[in-house]
C-alpha cells in the first residue's frame, strides 16, 4: 500500500529516490526509480479521490484495455496502476525525456513541416491500435504526446474517462485549447472522431506554435468556449504550410464530427505527405546512457506505407494489469545473469498480422534490454529502443520485404540476434 510522504510525495512500495517531475490540469508527475529492477519510471497522481467502489472498478477495468496496447511502438507502456490509500488514483509508466509541447518551444515554436508530418504520422499509428482495442483517447495534446529517449514519440494519457468524468462534468477534463466541440459539450459524445480533432488540433500546433483555440488576454472562459464550439479554426498570417496539409489539417478540425476524415484516410494522406522526406536529427542522447548501449537512429524513419488496420493486429484478449508480470518477476523471477557466461539473444521467426503488420518476438538472457532493428529492403535500417520488452507489433508494407534483429545490452556488453527475414528478403 502508498503513503503520501514528506512534503506531499507520495511512497508507493518498489519505488524509491521519488522527486517532483511536473504537473498537469489534475494530475502530479514525479521521476522515481523501481530498484528491483534497475530503471527510472513517472509515477502520475491524480488529485482527486475515487471513494465510489463503482468508478474505482471502472478505473481498473480502463486500465486493463491500456495494457493490451503494451506491445504498440507508440503507446507508453504502463508498468502499474491502482489507488494510494487515500483513493487518489496512480500510474507508472516508462519514464520519457519530455513532450511534444516542450519539443516545439525548444524549436522556437514551430516545427518543420516534414518533422510534423512524421510525429503526426506515428500518433496517427497508436490512435489506430487503440481504436482496434476498442480504446478512446478522447484527448489528444501536444502534452499528452510524450518524447522518448530515441525521440520517437509515445501517446500517453489513455483511458482516463473515467477520472474525467468524475470530475462533475466531461468538459471538466478537457484542455480547450486543443478539445473537440463535442468533449466541451455537457453530456458530449467522444468517439474515434474526437480521437481526429485532437491529431489535428496537435498537427497545428506543431506547424503554428499555437494551440488552435490559445486564450487571449483578458478573454472570460464562456467567450473562449464560445469561439470553440462555433469559430472555425483560423491559420495564422505568415505561416507557410503546404495546401495539401494545409486542407487536411482543417478538415480534422471541422466543428461537426462527421465532416471529419477517417482516421485511417488521415494516416494515408499523412504517408503520402511524408514520402520520401529527409527527417531531422532526433535530439541528442542523454548522458546518463550506460557504456555498451546500442547506438541511436541518425534519422526519423517512416514506419511504414501505412496502416489503415494496422492496429487490428493487436491481441485482445482479456489481460490482467502488466504489473502482473512485473510484480511476478520482482518477487523471485529470474536471478541475475552470471558475468561469466555471455549473453544471448534469439529471434523468432516474423508473425505476420494480417496484410499492413507484423508482429516480433524474441527471448534473451535475463538482466538485457533491447533495441529492435528493423531493414526494408532497399531503404536504410532504422532502430527502436524497446527497453525490457520481448515482443512488438511494427506496422509493414503488404509487398515489401524486410530484414529483423534485436540487440541487447547489459549495460557492458552488447550481443545481437540472429536474422530474421520477411518475404524472402536478402539480409
Amino acid at each position: 500500500m502508498g503513503t503520501a510522504g514528506a512534503a506531499g510525495i507520495p511512497s508507493l512500495p518498489g519505488l524509491a529516490d521519488i522527486s517532483p517531475l511536473g504537473a498537469g490540469g489534475f494530475a502530479d508527475v514525479y521521476r522515481a526509480r523501481q530498484a528491483h529492477l534497475g530503471r527510472w519510471v513517472a509515477l502520475k497522481v491524480f488529485r482527486m479521490a475515487l471513494r465510489d467502489p463503482t468508478v474505482s472498478d471502472r478505473f481498473r477495468a480502463e486500465c486493463q484495455a491500456v495494457s493490451r496496447l503494451d506491445d504498440q511502438l507508440h503507446v507508453i507502456r504502463v508498468y502499474d496502476a491502482g489507488l494510494l490509500p487515500d483513493g487518489r488514483p496512480y500510474l507508472i509508466t516508462e519514464l520519457c525525456d519530455g513532450s511534444l509541447q516542450q519539443l516545439v518551444v525548444r524549436r522556437g515554436g514551430a516545427l518543420p513541416e516534414p518533422e510534423a508530418v512524421e510525429l503526426a504520422y506515428r500518433v496517427a499509428i497508436a490512435l489506430l491500435a487503440a481504436h482496434a482495442a476498442q480504446v478512446i483517447h478522447g484527448d489528444v495534446t501536444p502534452q499528452n504526446v510524450l518524447i522518448r529517449a530515441s525521440g520517437a514519440p509515445v501517446l500517453a494519457d489513455f483511458g482516463l474517462a473515467v477520472l474525467r468524468d468524475h470530475r462533475g462534468t466531461t468538459a471538466g477534463g478537457f484542455n480547450p485549447a486543443y478539445a473537440a466541440p463535442e468533449s466541451v459539450r455537457p453530456a458530449g459524445r467522444v468517439d474515434e472522431r474526437t480521437d481526429v480533432y485532437g491529431l489535428g488540433a496537435t498537427l497545428y500546433a506543431m506547424l503554428t506554435g499555437r494551440a488552435p483555440f490559445a486564450l487571449r488576454w483578458g478573454e472570460p472562459d464562456a467567450e473562449r468556449m464560445r469561439r470553440v464550439l462555433e469559430e472555425p479554426v483560423a491559420w495564422p498570417p505568415g505561416v507557410s504550410v503546404g495546401e495539401r496539409l494545409r486542407e487536411l489539417v482543417s478538415a480534422m478540425l471541422e466543428k461537426e464530427p462527421e465532416r471529419r476524415p477517417e482516421l485511417s484516410a488521415v494516416a494515408d494522406r499523412l504517408a503520402d505527405l511524408g514520402d520520401g522526406v529527409t527527417r531531422p536529427d532526433p535530439p541528442p542522447a542523454p548522458v546518463s546512457e550506460p557504456p555498451g548501449s546500442p547506438p541511436r537512429p541518425g534519422r526519423f524513419r517512416s514506419l511504414s506505407r501505412l496502416v489503415g488496420a494496422a492496429a487490428a493486429v493487436l491481441v485482445l484478449a482479456a489481460g490482467v494489469l502488466v504489473t502482473t508480470a512485473v510484480a511476478s518477476r520482482a518477487g523471485g523471477g529470474a536471478p541475475p545473469a552470471d558475468p561469466a557466461v555471455p549473453p544471448v539473444v534469439t529471434l523468432a521467426p516474423p508473425d505476420p498480422q494480417g496484410a499492413l503488420a507484423t508482429r516480433l518476438r524474441w527471448s534473451g538472457t535475463p538482466g538485457l534490454t533491447y533495441t529492435l532493428v528493423v531493414t526494408r529492403q532497399g531503404a536504410p535500417p532504422w532502430e527502436e529502443r524497446v527497453g525490457e520488452t520481448t515482443m512488438l507489433t511494427i506496422a509493414t508494407e503488404p509487398a515489401a520485404a524486410y530484414c529483423f534483429q534485436v540487440r541487447g545490452t547489459d549495460g557492458r556488453r552488447l550481443v545481437k540476434s540472429n536474422v530474421q527475414r520477411l518475404r524472402d528478403a536478402v539480409c
